[in-house]
Parts: C-alpha cells; structure tokens; sequence
C-alpha cells in the first residue's frame, strides 16, 4: 500500500527477479533458526532497488513490528534485536525521490537510478525544489506517508469521513508519532466500526495518557464512534480501577441496539469474567428484537465468559442460548457450538 505508485515499477521488476534469483541461491527463506533476505545489487547495476528495498523492509519492520510479532509466535520463532525506531529510520541517510515518472536515490551531484544518472544541473527549477527537500528528508512513499507529510496527513484524515476510511486509518495509525488529536479524529470517524477497530486500538497503544483522552470523549460520542472508544479503551485499560470504569461504560452501553452496544458485548465477554450479574444482563441482550450482528456478539461475549475452566451457564442462560442455536445465522451457529461445551 506504501509503494504504489508507477514511479516504482523499476524497483518492482528488480524484486519480482531478485526473489526468483535468491531463492535458487537460498538467500532468502530460513536458516536454522534465522530468517534471511538478501538484496543483491548485481555488481552495481541495480544499486538503487537493492537499496531501496532494505530501506523499506527496515520501515516495515518498525511500523508493523507488532505484526511481525504475531506471525513468528505463530510459527514458534521470536524476533531477535528490537529494530531501530520508526523516527529514526525516517530521520536517517537514506534519501530518494520521485521525479520523471521514476523513483530515484538522492545524492549531492544528482539522482542515482539502476541504470541512469541525472545531474544536479539538468533539473528544472521545479524538480530542482523537490531535490533539495529530498535531500533534507526521504520523499519515497512509505516515507512521505509515515512521517506523515502535512499534505499527505491532511487528506488522510479528509478520508476518514468517507468510504475510504479503513485505508486511510491504515495509514494514519502507522505514523511515526501518533498524537491524542489522531486519536480522537480515528475515534470519531465511526463510521463502519469493526472495519476501524484495530487501526484504532493500534493507535491507542501507542498515543501516551490514550486512557485519559478516550474516558473525556465518552460523554459526547455515540454509536459506532462510542464502540470504537470502548474498543481502545479496552486496549489500554490498566489495574482494577480502570476495569471497573470501562465495565460501567459496557453495561450502560448494553442497553442500546447500536454500534456501541455490538462492540459492549463482545468487550464484556472478553474483560468481565467473574462479575456478579454481567451474563444475565448480556444474556437479556438475545430477548430483544436487535441485528444478527449484535446478536452474534452478544453470543461471543457469552461464550467467553463461560469457557472452561469458568463455570458453566446457569439454566437461564443456556435457555438462550439453545432458542438461539434454532436460529439459521451466525449467531446460531456460534450458540450450536458453544452447547456442545457444557
């Protein structure tokens, strides 16, 4: 998503050949307990898309190192060093630029492609501008987008409000120094909720005093906006206190069919085990004539708060959840399994 622009289709037809040749080297892939990727430069003739290549897997790494996390505990590995921080690597040397419909790497004399040299003196005054901020800070797209550059953050923050919103909370999310006002517009946003909730509680985990941001918000927001909030404030919540305050936000939420009360449900399920009370009125929630969605994760919520080794549903409760399973939907399918466990 970083990279796509026509400016980088060399370096993209150097990758699509260099993975082919690495992997019939075995320079990428596994060794022992290693993962390794190699770019080679082909004796210089490629030097540019090598390079760029490492310069956006170190960026990638440090964006998305929580993800990386995850997929190496899924296959039993652990990351080694901590990579060097987000700021620092666009803070760093590496500088390039897109000009001519091309992607090239920035020197004092000029710009360096795989197979051309431009002169500094060959530039136009307005490519020339674009040069020297380019040699004042990285202009290559993933750069550009997670600094943020003001322009680029700008419309991201525009495209919250439309259609396009995941993608644009995709990227925000990712920025090197996310802030309470990011925070708060990702909140806000609302929009389809379950399509923004990890970017916002991604955000969440990285914005300092997130709990104290999202807690002022609560009073003025609703619906989707609201589950949202819930959402990161779950993400964040810290000691018996801050459980006990986002419990008290879950319950009020749960009397509504909105956005908020989809997101209250699975949420209680998740945090309230062991509260006196909570599954009977999560329970109630399957009375009411609502959508499948909150439906579903009213059930879900159900289900976490009853998996063994926790007691199994009172009488009350599994009456639900079998009216629930003759129910052709989600929902139903989830109850179904759910019974087979008590």
């Amino acid at each position: 998503m970083y990279t796509a622009s026509s400016a980088n289709n060399g370096v993209y037809e150097y990758l699509s050949e260099a993975v082919e040749d690495a992997r019939d080297r075995d320079l990428w892939g596994a060794d022992g307990e290693r993962l390794e990727w190699t770019f080679r430069d082909y004796a210089g003739c490629a030097a540019r898309s090598a390079w760029v290549w490492e310069h956006w897997f170190r960026l990638a790494l440090a964006a998305d190192r929580d993800r990386f996390t995850r997929l190496a505990d899924k296959h039993g590995l652990s990351l080694g060093d901590e990579p060097s921080p987000l700021a620092d690597l666009l803070a760093g040397d590496e500088r390039y630029v897109e000009l001519r419909g091309d992607l090239w790497s920035v020197s004092e004399d000029g710009l360096h492609g795989d197979d051309r040299f431009v002169d500094v003196t060959e530039l136009t005054d307005r490519e020339r501008k674009q040069y020297a901020t380019a040699r004042e800070r990285c202009l290559c797209g993933p750069c550009t987008k997670l600094r943020p550059e003001p322009r680029f953050r700008a419309a991201m923050l525009n495209m919250l409000s439309g259609e396009n919103a995941p993608s644009a909370a995709w990227y925000l999310a990712r920025t090197a120094e996310p802030s309470p006002e990011l925070l708060v517009a990702l909140v806000r946003a609302g929009g389809e909720m379950h399509d923004l909730v990890p970017e916002v509680e991604r955000c969440a985990r990285r914005v300092p005093g997130a709990w104290q941001t999202l807690v002022s918000l609560l009073p003025d927001l609703r619906g989707g906006a609201l589950g949202l909030a819930l959402y990161a404030l779950a993400e964040v919540a810290r000691g018996d206190d801050d459980r006990r305050t986002l419990l008290r936000e879950l319950d009020a939420s749960l009397g509504g069919s909105d956005e908020a009360a989809v997101a209250a449900a699975e949420l209680a399920g998740r945090i309230g085990g062991g509260v006196p009370g909570l599954p009977g009125r999560l329970a109630a929630v399957l009375d009411r004539d609502v959508s499948d969605r909150l439906r579903h994760s009213a059930v879900l919520g159900l289900v976490n708060l009853h998996l063994p080794p926790r007691p199994a549903p009172d009488p009350e409760i599994r009456v639900r959840l079998e009216r629930e399973a003759e129910r052709d939907t989600e929902a139903g399918k989830l109850a179904t399994w759910a019974l087979t466990m008590y």
